[in-house]
């Protein structure tokens, strides 16, 4: 027993075992330089269902110990898989008896893998001046925060530590944390995963700055951009389209015949490298999706697109993914409770978020749901067409079933035909009643709180104890669940019928063995819609749910649409656990992380308010760019404030003389859609007839506009959302960015609105917590648009007098880099901005 564990550590179990009464216990053993465990820790109490516990504080080397009470050491079936899943981590399995006079040893106490430490200097031999990059990067210019966040970001890959950098733009973040996690990855033939919120950097990563490193290191390095499933189109759908063109109308059958043409060529299988994109309902019907995939069973599976491309990744040093992949990953590895082996991506624990500003966002559009018409109409017009009776998977079912099921089955066709047909009748019923009962419930919800159904304008409105109290709420709720019984009980059905389906005789069971795939995906998703529905009505303290009502398209015509929605009331739980204490090195870094100077608001929000002792680091990097004199923050003191009456006179009167100074070369960034309309509207002719090319949001994609904004020098952008961020236009194209207005967010949206309830009921302040820091970093991103190199001048303008009249204007100005700032009547501002134009660069 002393070769094994050190008579200290069977004091320390003994002791835990009596502590426990006798029962049963894990204790996690750190050993020695002999292996041997010489100071054990206890982690848990309780049978097997308590080792997610401990699995996340296993290391390469430890031993996890498990007492049988009985005497009996032989390990259990549960004995043996937790056995292999801690082997798979290097992590031995011991097995002692109640008195630690015996011992088994299921898998042996490993010597941790010899992890290599990167040494700074080889970070410095390819980023510092003189060092590869440098000479080979046309127009390199030395950037010492570039160095100092890479060798933070090696400090978090040698430490196993988080790591929270903000790098202001210019810093070159990209390369300062790609050169140390390649490096760490080669060193340690360990994949790291870099995960981005926007295509554009994504693009950025594995179009330009990953080969640039290849080629400027000479190192050998895989990489690879995973996709999500939907991406990739699926052999054997296609197949199953082609089977039935009559599915689709004369436009999709020709997309159909080019899908087949370009699927028998090309060698990547996603819808990016198509020609010709298909429209959004062919490609629904021919896309890899999770739930109707056979996987190994399937007859397509090696040349799959989608597994050929996990295959890869499996193989790659780097991933770039995106936020939403990332999130799905560590959703199912939660619920699967699997760590070591694949599940969206492949194991890793290394990871680097940019764009990390987003993640609480993102996570929580993840971890949303929304009920409507549509999601039962996807699943259930699947089953039988809803104006081709013949066609869909149950009709296709049957003929199968007629045509491969030999004579002597008869008994067993009449039986699978008559459940058949039972199941085409269920779902025409509840295609029918979930649309009827999902638009009678929207009118229930919208006489409960008072409003008109279906009025003028959208009803978003959130359940809240007020509305769950109400006499009327127990029957309507009895409906919601209703309802989801009735999804629930198809779904079980079709997954009855499958269990049938799956003892068919030969050749029967393999020719079914497509349709059945897709229904499985269906009854999957049915129970998924029943479940959603339960928590539209669970009144979870820990859940946001709410509905909206509006008018849509439906069909062929317009009609009413409901949607019944819940999202989480915090991520930062879900991160904690899922992320943070499962992986061993995290870096998130963006241009906007703090607000006033500090990591605060973000770490609340995201669950690093406390972090393990020591793991967690702060670094914050100003931009190399010299804005006392590249930039001029200009706010007029004698407008109105935003809501009061002649605000919006001011902004396009302004706006207006603005344009004038900077003579075109202008973003004007909105918050509302309805006042750029307007602002747009009154302002574009006056400027057309002076010969500036004015662009609006909405007329052409994201990437045309950009492309027409830079091509002309005298354009003028009127946007909103999406061209706050993510946005690069460099030179003289764009010398003036107009925010109309502090971009707060609508405090009545539902999420936001019970975030801000909690943090008053916990005794915060939800203005100065969630609202405002919200909003700051929003309004960084927009001053970002402006000055993206050392040569760039200009002047952002900011038409909501509230940043220098009220006390939380500070937190907006102090979240700036040290750049002017003049405050004066519009006048004399106007007089101040001309100026700053007519100097010399």
């Amino acid at each position: 027993m002393d070769r094994f564990l050190s008579p200290a550590a069977q004091v320390a179990l003994c002791n835990a075992i009596a502590e426990a009464h006798g029962n049963e216990v894990f204790c996690l053993g750190r050993t020695d330089a002999d292996r041997r465990v010489a100071v054990v820790e206890v982690l848990a109490r309780g049978h097997q269902r308590a080792v997610p516990a401990i699995l996340q504080n296993c290391r390469p080397g430890d031993v996890v110990i498990h007492n049988h009470p009985g005497g009996n050491l032989t390990p259990s079936d549960a004995d043996l898989e937790i056995a292999s899943r801690l082997g798979s981590l290097s992590v031995g399995f011991y097995i002692v008896d109640n008195r630690v006079e015996q011992l088994y040893r299921v898998v042996e106490a490993l010597a941790p893998p010899n992890r290599r430490m990167v040494d700074p200097e080889e970070v410095a031999a390819l980023l510092a001046p003189g060092g590869k990059v440098s000479t080979t990067l046309v127009g390199f210019e030395e950037r010492p925060e570039q160095l100092r966040m890479a060798f933070a970001v090696l400090e978090a890959f040698n430490r196993d530590r988080i790591t929270l950098v903000e790098a202001g733009t210019g810093t070159g973040k990209s390369l300062a944390y790609l050169v140390p996690a390649l490096l760490w990855a080669l060193a340690n033939e360990e994949r790291v995963v870099v995960s981005t919120n926007t295509i554009n950097l994504q693009e950025q990563l594995i179009r330009k700055d990953l080969p640039f490193l290849q080629r400027a290191s000479g190192l050998d390095f895989r990489i690879e951009l995973v996709k999500g499933r939907g991406n990739y189109l699926c052999r054997r759908r296609l197949e199953t389209a082609t089977a039935e063109p009559g599915l689709f109308d004369a436009g999709q059958a020709v997309e159909l015949v080019d899908l087949r043409a370009w699927a028998s060529q090309t060698s990547d299988g996603s819808r990016e490298e198509l020609p010709v994109p298909p429209s959004d309902q062919l490609w629904d019907e021919v896309c890899c999706e999770a739930d109707q995939c056979a996987r190994a069973q399937c007859r397509h599976f090696n040349g799959c697109f989608f597994h050929q491309a996990r295959r890869r990744a499996a193989q790659a040093d780097v991933l770039v993914v995106n936020h939403a992949l990332l999130l799905a990953d560590l959703a199912l590895r939660q619920e699967t409770d699997n760590y070591t082996t694949a599940a969206v991506l492949p194991p890793f624990d290394r990871l680097v978020l940019d764009e990390a500003h987003h993640l609480e966002e993102v996570a929580t559009r993840y971890f949303s749901t929304q009920v409507t018409r549509f999601g039962f109409a996807r699943s259930l017009n699947r089953l039988r067409h809803p104006r081709k009776s013949q066609h869909g998977l149950l009709p296709r079912l049957l003929t199968v079933l007629a045509r491969d099921l030999p004579d002597r089955e008869d008994a067993l066709f009449r039986d699978l035909h008559g459940r058949i047909e039972g199941l085409l009748g269920s779902a025409q019923g509840l295609l029918e009643r979930s649309a009827g009962e999902l638009e009678e419930i929207g009118a229930a919800l919208a006489e409960l709180v008072g409003r008109e159904f279906p009025g003028h304008e959208e009803l978003r409105q959130r359940v809240t104890s007020a509305l769950t109290t109400a006499p009327a709420w127990p029957e309507l709720a009895t409906r919601v669940r209703n309802l989801a019984t009735d999804s629930e009980r198809l779904g079980e059905q079709l997954e009855a019928l499958l269990r049938t389906l799956g003892t068919l005789p030969e050749p029967a069971v393999d020719n079914v063995r497509s349709v059945a795939t897709d229904l499985g995906g269906i009854a999957l998703r049915l129970l998924g819609l029943g479940g959603q529905l339960r928590a539209f009505v669970a009144e979870d303290p820990a859940t946001c749910a709410w509905f909206e009502v509006s008018r849509g398209r439906v069909g062929r015509g317009d009609g009413v649409i409901v949607r019944l929605c819940t999202a989480p009331l915090a991520v930062a739980p879900l991160l904690k656990e899922t992320l943070f204490e499962r992986m061993r090195t995290v870096v998130l870094t963006s241009a906007t992380l703090t607000v006033a100077g500090t990591f605060r608001y973000l770490r609340a929000r995201i669950g690093l308010r406390e972090a393990e002792g020591g793991r967690l680091g702060e670094l914050r990097l100003a931009s190399p760019f010299d804005y006392a004199s590249q930039a001029l923050v200009a706010v007029p003191t004698d407008i109105p404030e935003p809501g009061k009456s002649g605000y919006a006179e001011a902004v396009r009167d302004l706006t207006e003389r603005a344009i004038l100074c900077a003579d075109g070369r202008s973003f004007v960034l909105f918050t509302a859609y309805s006042l750029l309309k307007r602002i747009h509207a009154e302002l574009a002719p006056l400027l057309a007839a002076r010969g500036y090319h004015v662009l609006r949001q909405g007329e052409a994609t994201r990437h045309r506009l950009l492309e027409r904004f830079c091509q002309d020098p005298t354009s003028v952008l009127f946007a909103t959302d999406s061209f706050w961020e993510g946005v690069d236009v460099p030179g003289r194209a764009l010398e003036q960015v107009i925010i109309a207005r502090l971009p707060f967010k609508v405090p009545t949206e539902p999420v936001l609105e019970a975030r801000a309830e909690a943090i008053e009921a916990a005794g915060g302040d939800p203005f100065m917590e969630l609202t405002v820091p919200q909003a700051v970093i929003r309004f960084r991103q927009g001053f970002g648009r402006l000055i993206r190199n050392r040569t760039d001048r200009g002047v952002v303008l900011i038409l909501d007098s509230r940043v220098v009249r009220r006390g939380y204007g500070r937190t907006f100005l102090a979240s700036l880099p040290d750049v002017p700032v003049a405050t004066l009547p519009a006048g004399e501002l106007l007089t101040e901005m001309q100026a700053f134009f007519d100097r010399e660069s």
